[in-house]
């Protein structure tokens, strides 16, 4: 069975409009828990953001956008 890859600038459009909203929500969220230390801020960002992208948005894009040919 082979599989072809999607594109690789679909896969960036993907990752672009899947941060979007978490660049832009989770800061926010998470400002009242993590108070004015601001390396604090940033980790704790980046810990749940990264993970997202990483686990469930990439490879679901990639599954749903790849082609199987027989």
């Amino acid at each position: 069975m082979n599989t072809s890859a999607p594109n690789e600038h679909v896969l960036a459009l993907v990752n672009y409009f899947a941060l979007l909203p978490l660049v832009y929500f989770i800061p926010d969220w998470l400002a009242p828990i993590t108070g004015v230390n601001k390396l604090l801020h940033v980790a704790s960002v980046l810990a749940l953001i990264v993970p997202v992208i990483s686990y469930l948005v990439m490879p679901t894009a990639v599954k749903l956008l790849s082609k199987k040919s027989v």
